[in-house]
């Protein structure tokens, strides 16, 4: 199966450890995993963007720069089979949130995993967002709490 990895893991070096156990066992049980961090294709052009001096050019080339990387994780969730998010943290991260409601609607199957012992849910005893918790589970899918229980 090919396996979306949805997570906010990528904007900080100490945490790509951890994105690195969770793509290991996703591969370890057998599937594909297309991760948005590894699409570098505007590795570059992020670089020169930050050195641009006038403002209004910098604003320009960095929402042409997010819109190509918006397109690829797009087409990356539409190709996918399923997807796994990674929802830790005192709010799920806003651009996940967004990745599992696309996924949703558009028929794949979503998980989400939330290794964090706080809940932070809108009401007693909901782990996350409950919209987010109702796509995961309307799309037959469920929420993992430790990486060793993920079976997809």
């Amino acid at each position: 199966m090919n396996i979306y990895l949805a997570s906010p893991l990528g904007f900080s070096p100490e945490t790509k450890s951890y994105l690195e156990k969770v793509k290991d066992k996703l591969k370890s049980l057998g599937h594909d995993v297309f991760d948005p961090w590894e699409q570098d294709h505007f590795a570059g052009r992020i670089e020169q963007a930050f050195r641009i001096e006038s403002f209004h050019a910098r604003v320009e080339e960095f929402r042409s720069i997010a819109s190509g990387i918006g397109e690829i994780n797009e087409s990356g969730i539409i190709a996918c089979d399923g997807l796994l998010a990674i929802l830790d943290g005192a709010e799920i991260d806003s651009g996940t949130a967004g990745e599992v409601g696309f996924a949703s609607a558009l028929g794949r199957k979503c998980y989400g995993l939330r290794t964090d012992i706080r809940d932070c849910g809108d009401f007693v005893g909901i782990p996350i967002n409950l919209q987010i918790l109702r796509f995961i589970e309307r799309s037959g899918g469920c929420l993992f709490r430790c990486i060793d229980d993920i079976r997809l």
